[in-house]
């Protein structure tokens, strides 16, 4: 599976997930692929993007497996991202994805994020 494959099983994950949708309020329009407009539409929102794609496991001179990183932003304005962390985590976790770390964020703006690694190995 190629890289640009799992970063659109993560959108379609996001996506349908109702309990996602009903905490974005422009539903799957709040969802962004590596950068977030210039201008923050209506919080909450999510950008979720790879940040790393390492070979792990090579043979007969060919990659056989590969481990990415998804990082997702939940940004939030001024409001609390608790109940957005969790379910990126259960949806991210079904997937089979393993959280590597997170990092909750202010920005020079006062935008509060939090920010969220998950890994995964694929075939490659």
């Amino acid at each position: 599976m190629e890289t640009c494959e799992l970063e659109e099983m993560v959108y379609s994950a996001l996506k349908n997930n109702s309990e996602m949708m009903e905490l974005l309020p422009k539903g799957e329009s709040s969802i962004f692929h590596f950068k977030a407009p210039s201008v923050y539409p209506d919080f909450p929102i999510l950008v979720y993007g790879q940040i790393s794609d390492v070979p792990t496991l090579h043979g007969d001179n060919r990659e056989k497996l590969h481990r990415v990183t998804i990082r997702i932003h939940i940004i939030t304005g001024e409001g609390d991202y608790a109940a957005l962390y969790s379910a990126v985590k259960n949806i991210m976790g079904e997937m089979g994805f393993t959280r590597v770390q997170a990092t909750p964020f202010i920005d020079q703006d006062g935008v509060r994020m939090m920010i969220a690694d998950f890994k995964i190995v694929i075939g490659g």
